[in-house]
């Protein structure tokens, strides 16, 4: 099976202890362990730390492009923040919430069980069950683990660009509307001006 996992621990320290024994152990005969991350909820949006690539690639390098990276920039960004629930009020929200899906995905679960300063660890893994993976984590407390297949987080990551983009769009016609409004706000405000300035000329004949 081949799963996208995050896990989320009490503390701090044992989030980065997990990190490093998921790298000793990556190519374990129970699991593997593709790339693995650590994200940290900060002023209300989810932000990279610190990872590593089976194949050795330096974070700054990976975390931008597959599916790690893209699930990790979907979180970091607006619609990851709207549902952390940061900002409820978002345009858009009732609608982005619904499309995503009724059932609670990688995405919402994972910025809505982060508290502010919080961490998590997300991977790509394989494995024949969930013991072996189990048993190096379960050691360390973890308050909250979920797994879910990548074709499933791939198309949840799809989805969600999709409705990132319908935000941006509907954004952008709102300020587009409540522009003009003002504009038109300030041409009455001139014409009333003008209007007042009449009035007086034709009162002093």
């Amino acid at each position: 099976m081949e799963n996208v996992m995050t896990v989320v621990f009490k503390e701090e320290s044992k989030t980065y202890q997990a990190l490093s024994e998921l790298k000793n152990l990556r190519l374990s005969e129970q699991f593997t362990v593709l790339e693995a991350a650590i994200v940290k909820k900060e002023g209300g949006q989810v932000q990279f730390k610190d990872g590593f690539s089976a194949d050795g690639a330096v974070a700054g390098k990976w975390i931008t492009g597959g599916l790690l990276g893209s699930l990790i920039g979907i979180l970091g960004g607006p619609l990851g923040v709207l549902l952390g629930g940061s900002i409820g009020s978002m345009i858009g929200a009732s609608m982005a919430a619904d499309k995503l899906s009724d059932d609670v995905g990688m995405i919402q679960a994972t910025v809505r069980q982060l508290d502010e300063g919080q961490l998590a660890l997300i991977a790509i893994v394989q494995e024949e069950n969930m013991n072996g993976l189990n048993q190096v984590l379960n050691p360390l407390d973890p308050e909250f683990m979920m797994r879910r297949d990548v074709n499933e987080v791939s198309a949840e990551v799809d989805q969600a660009r999709e409705v990132e983009r319908e935000l941006e769009k509907e954004a952008r016609e709102r300020m587009r509307s409540q522009r003009l409004e003002e504009f038109k706000d300030k041409a009455e405000d001139i014409r009333d001006r003008v209007r007042e300035q009449f009035d007086k000329l034709k009162q002093r004949f």
